[in-house]
Parts: structure tokens; sequence; C-alpha cells
């Protein structure tokens, strides 16, 4: 019977005297008896020794060198899919492995790589490697104000720059010390103050947030007569954008925050996931978010705000449904103290007070805010039962601003107007008191929406004290801004990650 030959061997590729490379081969030729052996799916080669034994008799063989320093692999015939297979080290570049073809004489071959092949040379070439890396600056066991590094090769990016919520005007050495670090870049999540509140005096490289978000930004800095500054750009949610080597691709997530985002940081085969601030109960579509991320990250650096909490965590539309069964159970005014950057939140109050029959009052800066979020959210012109006020009276740019509305009340016609819901910020003391100079406000619905935390702001004491002096009685109705312990184990189970990093935590 006619013997098949199958060629197998194995081989390292070393300097050439010329400075390029040369394969170095020994090779064994396997006889077998019949082509049905050789296709047969269960047949074996049988080797009259081990292959590892063959590198330690031919390491040194005609070389002066130890081989194991040069990059290896081998050639094998794979019985049961009926194929040749080149196992190579990392290193070598075989893409077009004609040298290996050409001298084994053999056709349909197929690149593997395996670690069995790794040589001293490639373990040496990936110490020497860059690797993706993060260190928390600033963030475990206390709420907000993270400050987090990641770093590969020589691009090193700063992950957030916010002002720390008890921080005063004064800058902590931490921020100081950021501010003058040298980085590539500054990549925030979200407009938060405790999360972007100072990269407007990061001016030596680019700050990059979500476009919608800088749309907010602007119009603060304009209510407040500044300029944006040219170092703040944007990016866009799926939009993959580039810092150096290191791959940025942004997820829109529901937040508190309007337009805020997950961050994926990729380079070098290695994968971050940062959360920023995020949750599911809100208006936004968890199922989608979670189908577009990745399945798989190395690192999953998440907020744990609501860890070990017992927070309210009731969705955006059940608070919507409170809201409208309290604002319909009185005919007295309501008002509702909430944050103006509380996008998701305004869209409830007024979703309720058209439900209840009301019409809704934004000031000023809010409706600045709801106009740069877009045209769907509720703001003065493009929504019939939306009007501007402002607290007090305003000159120059402000006045400008307040004219462009056309559908805005004064005082007089808000205390004689029809039923109505009123954003309120606590700066609004005096006007509460001229408004209630106008008009009853005894028995007015004051709803507290916002964290608890700030109830023990001086601003915000102030107000409420004097809202009880003038009658107005309160009620809380809030739902957290922030992931809920179902979710946080949610997005855990989907993005299966070798190492988890929790932030923005209570502190223990």
């Amino acid at each position: 019977m006619e013997k098949l030959f199958v060629r197998v061997g194995i081989f390292w590729a070393v300097p050439s005297r010329e400075g390029g490379r040369e394969l170095r081969v020994c090779q064994k030729s396997y006889p077998f008896s019949s082509a049905k052996q050789l296709a047969d799916p269960v047949g074996v080669i049988d080797y009259p020794f081990s292959h590892y034994d063959e590198w330690e008799d031919t390491r040194h063989k005609g070389d002066s060198e130890d081989r194991y320093f040069y990059p290896r692999g081998r050639i094998l015939y794979d019985v049961e899919h009926s194929r040749r297979r080149i196992f190579a080290d990392e290193y070598l570049r075989l893409d077009d492995p004609d040298e290996l073809v050409d001298f084994y004489d053999i056709e349909d071959v197929e690149l593997c790589r395996d670690e069995h092949y790794v040589s001293t040379f490639t373990h040496r070439r990936r110490a020497e490697r860059p690797s993706l890396k993060h260190t928390i600056l600033r963030g475990r066991e206390r709420i907000g104000e993270n400050l987090i590094e990641i770093t590969y090769g020589e691009t090193k990016l700063l992950v957030e720059l916010g002002k720390a919520l008890d921080g005063g005007e004064e800058l902590s050495e931490l921020e100081e010390a950021v501010l003058r670090e040298k980085y590539d870049a500054v990549v925030v999540s979200h407009s938060h103050a405790d999360h972007a509140g100072l990269i407007g005096q990061k001016r030596d490289c680019p700050c990059y947030i979500g476009a919608g978000a800088r749309r907010i930004l602007q119009a603060m800095d304009e209510y407040n007569g500044r300029t944006l500054p040219r170092h703040i750009l944007a990016y866009r949610d799926g939009r993959p954008f580039h810092v150096g080597k290191i791959k940025i691709t942004p997820f829109l997530c529901d937040h508190s925050a309007f337009d805020s985002y997950m961050l994926l940081f990729e380079a070098g085969g290695k994968s971050i996931l940062y959360t920023g601030d995020f949750r599911f109960h809100g208006r936004k579509n968890s199922d989608a978010l979670l189908a577009r991320l990745p399945s798989r990250v190395d690192v999953l650096i998440s907020e744990g705000t609501n860890l070990g909490s017992d927070k309210p965590c009731f969705s955006e539309r059940a608070l919507e449904e409170r809201a409208a069964a309290l604002f319909s159970a009185t005919d007295r005014p309501v008002f509702v103290l909430q944050s103006a950057s509380n996008i998701d939140r305004l869209v409830s109050m007024y979703r309720a007070a058209k439900r209840s029959g009301r019409i809704f009052y934004e000031d000023l800066y809010t409706a600045l805010l709801a106009n740069a979020a877009g045209e769907r959210i509720p703001r003065p012109d493009v929504f019939d039962d939306v009007y501007a006020f402002t607290p007090r009276r305003v000159q120059g740019k402000r006045r400008d601003m307040l004219f462009e509305f056309k559908k805005k009340r004064g005082l007089a016609g808000i205390a004689k107007g029809r039923p109505f819901v009123m954003l309120v910020r606590p700066s609004m003391r005096g006007f509460l008191r001229r408004l209630a100079e106008k008009t009853n406000l005894e028995g007015a619905l004051l709803v507290y929406s916002m964290w608890s935390g700030y109830r023990e702001h001086e601003d915000v004491k102030e107000f409420l004290d004097e809202a009880q002096r003038l009658g107005l009685v309160e009620r809380t109705l809030h739902t957290s801004g922030h992931a809920s312990e179902q979710d946080l184990a949610r997005l855990k189970e989907h993005v299966s990650a070798s190492e988890y990093v929790t932030v923005h935590t209570q502190p223990h």
C-alpha cells in the first residue's frame, strides 16, 4: 500500500548576519499507511517523541546561542480537519509565511498563535510594551468629585475634573496638582459641578464633554456673562475618538444631569469601562444601553452611590404620577424646588403640571438651560403652556435674553393668572416674599425634589424657612439620579470584568 507523508517540524526565527531574519528549521516526516487513515477524524499521528523533547534536543544544535531566546513555532497536521497549521510565537510576523510554506511544501495552511511558543524574546517585548492602566486619585469612599488617571505608554488622560462639593471657593491641594499636571486631554462624563466644575481652568489641553452637555455649560456661562473656553470640545454618542493611542467611545446613559455618558477606553488590546454617574430607572431605555455596551472588559470602574443606601429609586415616570396626583389634589399654587440642570425632573414636573391643568413657569436661568437641551424639552415659546419669568429685575444682557422669549410674565401677571407649577431655586426667597404680597400663598404646595443632603446647605435652609413662614406646605418627592443596587448588579452581570472598582461611594 502506498504511504503518504505529512511533513511536520519545529522552527526558530534568528537574526541573519546581514541584519535581517532567517528561519532555521528542523523537520520530520511521518508516514501514514493510507489516505483513509490520513482523513480519519479520530486518527492520531504516533510521534516517536514529544515535540517538547525535540525543543530540548535541538535548542543548541549548530548554534552557540540558546535558541529559546528567539521566536519559535511548529507546523503540524490537524487530522480532524485535514489541514496543516502553523503555531507561531506572536512576535513572528507570518501574515505571508512563504518561507515555511516553501520549505515544508504545503498548501492550505492556517496561522495560529499559542502560548506554548512564547520565546524569552517575546516575554521581554511584552514587559516593554505599554499597558492600559488606571489610578483613582479621588473618588473612593466619597460622593462625587471623581478624579481618575488613565494612561497608556506616553498618553495620559484625566477623567473628570470637578470641584469638591464641600470645598467652597478654595482649591484643594489635589485639585491644584491636577490643574498643574500635564495631560494629553481631560475627558468628562457629564456637566455636574463635581465632575466638570474645573474644566474651564484647565487650559493647557483639550477637555472633552458630550455635545449636549457642552451646550448646557455654554448657556450657564452666557447667563453669567462669560464665554465658554475654546479648549472645551464635544464628543457624541457612539462615535469613537482618539487621544494619543487611547480610543474612547462614549455611550449615552441616564442620569439626573442632561447628556451623561459611560466612557470606554481601549488601548493595547485592553479595555476600561467607566460608568460615570448613571441609573436604569430614568426615562432612557436601559436594555438598549446594555445591548450597546461590550460584554467583557478588563476593568469596570463603576459609581456606587447607592450601595448600602435606602434612597428611593423608583422610576421617573412613577415620580410623574405622584406629582400629578399631588398637583391635582390642591387648588393652591405649586412650587417645585429642584436643580435647574435636572432636565429629566423638569420634564416630569411639566408633564404632571399639564395633566393637572396648570401652566408651567421657568425662571430665566432654567429656561436658558431647557433651551440649550433641545426643542423636545419644555421651554417658553416652543411649548404653549410654558412661560419664562425672572425673580428680580434684570438689566443688560440678561434683559435681552429674557426679551428673546415672547412668552413671559412678571410678578403681577403670575399673581393674577391661572393655576401654575413654578420651578424655584434657593436664591428666590425675595421673589417668594414679593409674590406673597400680591397673592395669598397660605396652603400653597412646595415640592422638595433634590438630594436630601442639600438641606444642610445654608441657602437651602434659608429658603425652606422662608417658605414655611409664608405658610407653604412642604412635601418631598424625589428619586435618585444614581444607580440602585439592583442596577449595579445588572450592569456587572452584563459587563463581565476581570477587575471591578467602585467609586462615588458613601464612606464607611
